[in-house]
């Protein structure tokens, strides 16, 4: 009786060590990097471009993802960005809502509810569909204006990106007001609204609001600054790790999306390479904290890319493409951190979802568990 006792004992504490093991393994902090577009042949190119001198490809845990939408096989960034902010699959072109346009509470807005900081930084505009799954709902992608005005709403308590004029009321060619002054409700709701990236970055507030260009931010080809990316993401950082019950910022390396369109090699390699820079940031600031989880993936795989040709000792890639659209290629997914583990195999981009949502603890009932 007494050795019947004592392993029960035992397998007791056995349980509450690796119950407790479980929980340090949860992190506080976490940092989504979305590669738009970004597929396994586009951060293969911009490895042997960069002599394999990247930050994310090296992280321990890597995995796949799949990216149908609910009525396409091949995504678009509305409905791949609503399946990794609510855990669901919609329709292409609708914005963080399923096909019968009901809402879907997203990744920050869950956060917020539990007092988590939250952030969106991005090399588009705000109101791109990526960063709009994250801070709106719209069964359209491209409202625009009702997007920008549901910054509004505080979903996100610092974002920068472009697309200022979505935020700004302005007048159609016979006269009649179009939009409103979201800029002004913004400043009278608290925001430090600012329009350059030195004004963003020496902010002292810890709500910002960065409109860095009319529309579109520029491609790095276009003048983009190389370090914007990674400045930005290091303020967020900065102003977000002051919340001690942790944070969730997305950040979006828009414009690799572009380059699969344009079957542009050179600026696939470029965008991913820029995109990296910020997650050297966030990988520095993870290591030096102990407590943030980094994942980096995409919503989905553009210009169907393979690589013909390369030379690893000169730095050469020559990429091919079979389309200039979106394919339905899995993508890759790199995770490194507490929880990280969670990433390998192969799963659902519905899965992101929830695994964030299960590590971080958030507590009130996911869209699928709210229906059940």
């Amino acid at each position: 009786m007494k050795y019947f006792l004592r392993l029960v004992l035992i397998s007791i504490i056995t349980l509450t060590l690796i119950s407790a093991g479980s929980e340090r393994q949860k992190p506080r902090n976490l940092i989504i990097f979305i590669g738009d577009g970004m597929g396994v042949a586009h951060v293969y190119a911009a490895m042997t471009a960069s002599g394999n001198e990247m930050t994310f490809p090296s992280f321990p845990v890597t995995g796949f993802s799949i990216t149908h939408s609910s009525n396409s096989y091949s995504t678009d960034s509305a409905a791949g960005g609503t399946a990794i902010a609510t855990g669901e699959k919609t329709d292409n072109r609708m914005i963080s809502m399923r096909p019968d346009s009901t809402i879907l509470k997203t990744l920050l807005e869950h956060a917020r509810e539990k007092g988590m900081s939250t952030g969106i930084v991005c090399t588009s505009s705000l109101t791109d569909a990526t960063p709009a799954a994250f801070a709106s709902h719209v069964p359209l992608r491209y409202e625009y204006r009702s997007i920008a005005k549901q910054y509004l709403n505080g979903a996100a308590d610092l974002f920068i990106g472009g697309g200022r004029e979505y935020f700004t009321a302005t007048t159609d060619s016979t006269g009649n007001m179009i939009g409103e002054d979201v800029i002004g409700r913004l400043n009278e709701s608290g925001y430090d609204v600012v329009f350059t990236l030195e004004d963003f970055i020496n902010s002292g507030s810890d709500r910002i609001a960065g409109l860095m260009s009319h529309n579109d931010m520029p491609r790095l080809f276009e003048g983009r600054d190389p370090q914007y990316l990674a400045r930005a993401t290091r303020k967020a950082i900065e102003v977000l790790s002051k919340n001690r019950k942790g944070f969730v910022l997305m950040v979006e390396g828009s414009e690799i999306d572009d380059a699969g369109h344009s079957n542009d090699t050179k600026m696939v390699v470029d965008e991913i390479i820029d995109m990296d820079r910020a997650v050297e940031v966030a990988y520095d600031f993870a290591r030096s904290n102990g407590n943030t989880l980094i994942v980096v993936t995409a919503d989905h795989e553009t210009g169907g890319m393979s690589i013909t040709r390369g030379d690893l000792m000169k730095r050469e890639v020559t990429g091919s493409f079979s389309i200039t659209g979106h394919s339905g290629i899995m993508v890759p997914v790199f995770a490194y951190g507490p929880g990280a583990q969670a990433f390998t195999g192969v799963q659902d981009n519905t899965e992101l979802f929830h695994d964030f949502y299960n590590l971080l603890s958030l507590g009130a009932k996911s869209n699928a568990e709210r229906d059940r």
